[in-house]
C-alpha cells in the first residue's frame, strides 16, 4: 500500500495504491490540511476537525471525510502525506 498527496490549486489530492487498484479523493480548500494533519501527531486524543473536510481520529488513524468521499489514513502514513502536501506549497 502506496498513499500519496500533493496540492493542485489550493486543493490537495490523496492518492491511495494498493496491488490492484488506485483511489484518489480531492480535498477541496485544503491549505491548512497538512497543519491539521500534523496536529494529530503530537495530540492523537485531539477533538474532530470541521472545515470543508472533516478530519476523525480512531485506533488505528484518521477518517478525511469530505463530501466527495473518505479516506482512512493510517497513523504510519500521515508524516508522508503532510510531508507530499508540504512539498507543493
Amino acid at each position: 500500500m502506496k498513499i500519496s498527496a500533493r496540492i493542485e490549486d489550493g486543493n490537495a489530492i490523496l492518492s491511495l495504491t494498493t496491488i490492484s487498484s488506485r483511489s484518489k479523493l480531492k480535498v477541496n480548500d485544503a491549505e491548512r490540511l497538512a497543519d491539521d494533519l500534523e496536529r494529530f501527531l503530537t495530540n492523537p486524543d485531539a477533538e474532530a476537525i470541521n472545515r470543508h473536510y472533516r478530519l476523525v481520529p480512531h485506533e488505528t488513524g484518521l477518517s478525511l471525510q469530505t463530501i466527495q468521499g473518505r479516506f482512512d489514513l493510517p497513523w504510519r502514513h500521515i508524516t508522508t502525506v503532510v510531508n507530499g502536501l508540504r512539498a507543493d506549497v
